[in-house]
């Protein structure tokens, strides 16, 4: 639905975030309104063509109720499976009425808490229709508060968890879905969407990607082959050992440097060790001799497939 924006890369140097850190803002590249209207057999029509990304409880003019949800989608391909964000944040701005009926008419009003979901199956913007709407996870779902305002921007919403689950896999990566928590009149949240005729009002994904796994700093540090990398799950690298290692251990360390795994090497383990990523994401793998004294290192990425 609308033109797609460039995902752009912006380096804030003041103010929003910390000096020189990264931030990839994303627009959306897909929506859609979902709708079901009571008497009027619209649950088997599309609505591609709205300019609004939002949620409605109200009245029917024909008695009943109708209920509206919104999908968003956000083009993540940048970000291969294996890739850590630091956060990911969404920004909305409010739409104010967007159509006819007791809430559309209005814009935000009554308790029109929402959830934000994310979307686990395949749609299509100009086809989608309350009776196909794709299937959603709440495992990391978000809740928007009620608002205070006809018009209101909600900013900076964390998202974090279900951005780092659509990168980890990207075949559950299908967007998000706003949907009011009680769907009872009345009450509607909006936003606009991806078609609305301002470009810098359409949603927008802030992500700040997490940079190399952190390295100590030793004298003797020099940084290790290690082959196949990235390297599938439930594949294995090879990591190449100093020619004078004999004896020592492993350490395989998350981003934050918390020890995931420990791997003995004794004097008769070949040049070579086997090493197999514990999950999705970077790693750091720490050769120490039997001491403990660091010798060596490797930046390890598991990917999901």
């Amino acid at each position: 639905m609308g033109s797609r924006t460039a995902l752009c890369l912006l380096i804030l140097v003041s103010g929003t975030t910390t000096s020189g850190q990264a931030v990839v803002q994303i627009y959306s590249e897909k929506d859609a309104v979902i709708g079901y209207h009571y008497n009027l057999n619209s649950e088997n029509t599309n609505y591609n063509g709205a300019d609004w990304f939002g949620a409605l409880s109200q009245p029917g003019n024909m008695g009943g109720e109708n209920n509206s949800r919104s999908l968003i989608h956000f083009d993540l391909s940048d970000f291969p499976p294996g890739s850590l964000i630091d956060e990911a944040t969404l920004d909305l701005f409010g739409r104010g009425a967007v159509g006819l009926g007791d809430a559309a008419s209005v814009g935000n009003i009554g308790a029109n808490a929402c959830y934000l979901e994310q979307i686990t199956e395949f749609w299509e913007d100009n086809t989608v229709t309350w009776n196909t709407q794709p299937s959603v996870s709440s495992v990391n779902a978000v809740s928007l508060v009620q608002s205070t305002q006809l018009i209101q921007d909600y900013m900076n919403i964390e998202i974090t968890a279900m951005v780092q689950a659509m990168i980890n896999d990207p075949s559950q990566a299908q967007g998000i879905l706003l949907r009011v928590q009680i769907e009872d009149p009345t009450r509607g949240l909006f936003f606009c969407g991806n078609a609305y005729a301002n470009p810098a009002k359409r949603p927008r994904l802030n992500i700040k990607p997490h940079g190399h796994v952190s390295v100590p700093t030793y004298s003797r540090i020099t940084e290790l082959h290690l082959a196949p990398n990235p390297v599938a799950l439930y594949d294995r690298s090879r990591l190449e050992l100093p020619d004078n290692f004999r004896a020592g251990w492993i350490s395989i360390v998350d981003p934050t440097g918390r020890p995931i795994q420990e791997i003995p090497i004794d004097d008769r383990s070949p040049q070579k060790v086997t090493i197999q990523p514990p999950a999705p994401g970077r790693f750091l793998v720490i050769l120490k001799d039997r001491n403990g004294v660091v010798l060596g290192y490797a930046e390890l990425v598991g990917l999901l497939e």
